[in-house]
């Protein structure tokens, strides 16, 4: 049964959950353990990887296999890198050839073009612009200049030649292939696993919320949350969760990147047809049998109405779909619940907790820790083992917000935290989530201890501590009151940490 439990202990973002006699036991093959690495910084995101392998240098080989590859491709569709392949036919009106890869990719997105009913378009990058532009100056695009690249984007972007080997941009419209790009590349890195490394029998990919689950996975699959898009704190609870054998899955959102234009969110996913960030959905997720199908669904229904978006679902075999409204509601397509862990697997009842002996917070207030791990340039480099917790005034630790490592065997490093907390080595093991920037973080802490008890307003102290292999064992560490009134603190930046910010503030409503 699919858990939390306390202490809250994330792995390599995954979520801590224990067993029952409802679900499956943890079977490895046999001689094959489960290796986990993560980076941050990974094409403007961070990549989670789970291994099964005979060992670990196996595992290690193959973790090294798909770095390589993403970075193959990146110099192929990254439209921040002016020597990629897009970046030259971007410049270019004139017959381009192009690569294999960005003729399937091209390819995907006219069949996706068509079945979406012009909800989906791969040319929106100077939509990206013009509302860039209009973060920087506070000023929303007009709506000539919006019904101007609009109308653009009705036309065909571009023709192949004779050979179907070369490309001719028809507008000026310059090609944005991110919506499946991501899970284009996650796809071939995995393809690459299995040519180079057949004995890795198992494999995870997230890459930034873009999820793989190929192979033998341990149990009833590779268990995978979907993330609450009015709660998405990286140690909340997920909204449901998933298992997932041979299959993807892709979360789409306008809660995690948008533009702020005088006081105004405007989401950063675009309705080609009018130009303006979409508004029908806060996530999308799609689950399908392969990630540039999952993709694509997952920024299309985020355009469509909920009922349009569920028909084009029924339409495409394997596909299934959670729709999260502004307003809080689902949408679920009809076949999702044959992958979905029952609700109770997802949250442990709650059994009715002390009251604090002290005054209580204020209503509806929470901690919120903002952590950032800059990018190091450093040989092999992986996140270091972290972890963040709150401390009473007396010094004693009430509550462990979250702890990352690649081996739970040697989160004792973290001397400092292995006092107070132990690792559970079962765990949901990602997340898939509308994608995160590199290196941030987020967490929430609702005033509660360890055991569910509401703690009263006080001063408390908010602890980081970092270790790396071949890097420093650091510390943060700031006292916050969490009393009648908003505050904040920052702890010091150090070499494995950002400056960290802790806020003690109201929840913002939904």
């Amino acid at each position: 049964m699919l858990r939390f439990l306390r202490p809250l202990v994330i792995l390599a973002l995954g979520w801590t959950v224990g067993a029952s006699a409802t679900e499956p036991a943890r079977v490895l093959p046999p001689q094959a353990s489960e290796f986990q690495f993560h980076h941050d910084h990974v094409i403007g995101t961070s990549l989670d990887l789970c291994i099964v392998a005979p060992n670990e240098s196996v595992a290690e080989k193959a973790e090294l296999t798909v770095l390589a590859e993403i970075e193959r491709l990146r110099m192929i569709f990254s439209t921040y890198d002016a020597g990629s392949e897009i970046s030259r036919l971007n410049r270019s009106r004139e017959p381009v050839k192009v690569s294999a890869e960005m003729a399937e990719v091209l390819r995907a997105y006219e069949s996706w073009q068509r079945k979406s009913g012009g909800a989906f378009n791969g040319q929106v990058g100077e939509l990206v612009r013009v509302w860039k532009e209009g973060e920087r100056t506070g000023r929303v695009p007009d709506a000539l200049t919006l019904e101007r690249i609009a109308s653009d984007l009705r036309k065909p972007g571009w023709e192949w030649d004779a050979t179907g080997t070369a490309v001719k941009r028809l507008t000026d419209q310059p090609l944005n292939l991110n919506a499946i790009g991501k899970g284009y590349i996650i796809q071939k890195a995995a393809d690459a696993v299995r040519k180079e490394h057949p004995a890795v029998t198992a494999l995870l990919i997230n890459l930034g919320g873009d999820i793989l689950g190929w192979g033998a996975a341990p149990g009833a699959g590779w268990a995978v949350g979907i993330q609450n898009p009015f709660q998405h704190f990286d140690n909340a609870a997920p909204i449901a969760a998933l298992y997932l054998k041979n299959q993807a899955v892709a979360t789409s959102g306008d809660y995690q990147r948008f533009y702020a234009i005088n006081g105004k969110r405007y989401g950063h996913i675009f309705d080609p047809r009018t130009g303006h960030p979409a508004e029908s959905a806060t996530s999308a997720t799609v689950v399908a049998n392969d990630n540039v199908t999952a993709n694509a669904l997952a920024t299309t229904l985020c355009v469509l109405k909920p009922e349009d978006g569920l028909k084009l679902i029924a339409s495409v075999p394997g596909a299934e779909c959670l729709i999260i409204t502004p307003d809080g509601k689902h949408h679920r397509s009809a076949g999702l619940k044959l992958f979905e862990a029952a609700p109770t697997y997802i949250f442990t009842p709650q059994e009715k907790k002390d009251e604090p002996k002290g005054a209580a917070w204020p209503e509806g207030y929470q901690v919120t820790v903002a952590v950032e791990l800059p990018k190091i340039d450093a040989k092999r480099y992986r996140r270091p083992y972290t972890a963040i917790w709150i401390e009473d005034d007396k010094g004693k630790a009430v509550r462990t917000l979250a702890v990352w490592g690649n081996a739970p065997k040697y989160l004792k490093d973290l001397k400092d935290w292995w006092k107070i907390g132990k690792g559970d080595n079962d765990l949901v093991k990602a997340v898939t989530r509308a994608t995160r920037g590199p290196g941030k973080y987020d967490l929430v802490w609702d005033g509660k201890d360890d055991k569910g008890n509401a703690l009263p307003q006080g001063t408390y102290t908010v602890r980081v501590e970092v270790h790396r292999e071949f890097g420093e064992h650091l510390r943060q560490s700031g006292k916050i009151e969490c009393k009648d009134k908003p505050t904040n603190v920052k702890l010091e930046k150090n070499a494995e940490t950002a400056e960290t910010v802790v806020e003690f503030k109201e929840a913002k409503k939904k």
